[in-house]
């Protein structure tokens, strides 16, 4: 059994004919057994049906987009164009949804110890990579229409790069990095140099890199189902339904119902856009996108600054998940039976929660280094007590059933 989770690095073993790791069949496209229709199995599903939509929706807004005039094209879309504002409200929203979909996906993998075998290590990089993909892609679409947020996030884009590691050392590939986000400065070449990489760069590196994580998925498969090969409880001649067509129209199915939900949803609630950059009105309170927030209230930490708070902390955040297959020693895969990643998976949930509801209550506000010390101990202090209280207690329920 621990054989199976340890790392295969030799990379070329993924496509030898022949050989496959466990949970795989010999054929292109894995079959399926009934206990991998489970949604929690399918979260990737989603997020393929939401990059599917929103390249269907962008192109479709692509047509009536004005580089030279975001804002005022944006409101000839909401209010000119047949379904324009349900177009532009449905992108936005599977944006959201992919966001959720894709911190779902990659803490449910983490929980359960899915980066453990053999190229399952190089499967959660991707997936990493990914996630970083998706966040700077819905970024980079929230500064297209220039409202007054999203200008201002650039602005203190610009900011971060100028003052980070790269910016002091190297100040000439600091502004090469910023030419590549605002170009000349003008609105037509700002807009057009972050619609080139929200549409060719970012989105074309999704894409390459999805397939990726894809056909490394389809070589080991579900990480929970094939790596209990030894388990009691699995049937050793379970039926498997070939991928086509049931494990097609599955997906086309749910794929089908997601999206609708969407659809609905935007339909009954419409989106308000933000006012234009330069207009904002007497009494208005901007707030960036939910999803932007807690890192927007990190780069506020408290009486550490941007360089020696915020930056190296999301920067420590990204970093750590990226090599965890590396971190993680334990021979186990259980989530209380590898306690210590465990706490740091809780520390990132509940820090951005607290992050996010923090930056609504008080935005742009620092709190005292006392106070932000306080915090960052309590949320560790939290993280610990209840992992290794509900690890004593299951072991305890297994000595008392045994």
């Amino acid at each position: 059994m621990e054989d199976d989770l340890k790392n295969d690095y030799n990379l070329m073993d993924a496509v030898k004919e022949g050989e496959t790791p466990p949970g795989s069949y010999n054929i292109a496209l894995r079959s399926v057994t009934k206990k991998e229709f489970r949604l929690d199995y399918w979260t990737g599903s989603f997020l393929m049906a939401c990059l599917g939509y929103l390249a269907i929706s962008g192109v479709l807004l692509f047509y009536y987009f004005q580089q030279g005039n975001p804002y005022g094209s944006t409101q000839e879309i909401i209010n000119n164009v047949y379904f324009g504002h349900l177009i532009l409200t449905s992108h936005l929203y599977t944006a959201y949804a992919m966001v959720i979909i894709v911190y779902v996906h990659m803490f449910r993998n983490y929980f359960v110890g899915a980066y453990k075998g053999r190229f399952r290590w190089i499967q959660w990089m991707l997936g990493v990579i990914l996630f970083i993909l998706v966040y700077v892609e819905a970024v980079l679409g929230y500064l297209l229409s220039e409202t007054y947020i999203g200008v201002s996030a650039l602005h203190v884009m610009e900011l971060l790069v100028e003052r980070s590691a790269i910016g002091r050392l190297l100040p000439a590939l600091s502004n090469w990095i910023v030419s590549l986000l605002i170009g000349d400065a003008t609105t037509a070449s700002t807009v057009g140099h972050l619609l080139a990489l929200h549409v060719a760069v970012i989105g074309g590196l999704i894409v390459v890199i999805a397939f990726l994580h894809f056909f490394l998925f389809e070589k080991s498969g579900p990480f929970n189902l094939s790596d209990r090969k030894n388990d009691k409880t699995v049937k050793k001649d379970e039926k498997h339904y070939p991928w086509y067509p049931v494990n097609l129209i599955y997906t086309l199915f749910t794929s089908f119902i997601f999206i609708a939900i969407i659809l609905i949803f935007s339909a009954l609630f419409m989106q308000i856009l933000p006012p234009a950059y330069g207009t904002l009105g007497y009494g208005y309170t901007p707030f960036p996108d939910w999803y932007i927030m807690p890192v927007y209230k990190l780069m506020d930490l408290a009486g550490y600054g941007l360089t020696t708070g915020g930056v190296p902390l999301v920067t420590f955040f990204f970093i750590s998940l990226l090599f965890i297959p590396f971190i993680d020693r334990y021979k186990y895969k259980a989530a209380l039976d590898r306690p210590m990643i465990t706490v740091f998976g809780v520390f990132y949930l509940i820090a951005l929660f607290i992050m996010g509801l923090w930056g609504y209550s008080q935005p742009g506000l620092t709190q005292t280094r006392l106070l932000t010390m306080a915090m960052w101990w309590g949320i560790t202090m939290v993280s610990l007590f209840t992992v290794y209280a509900m690890r004593f207690a299951k072991k305890d329920l297994v000595k008392n059933e045994s």
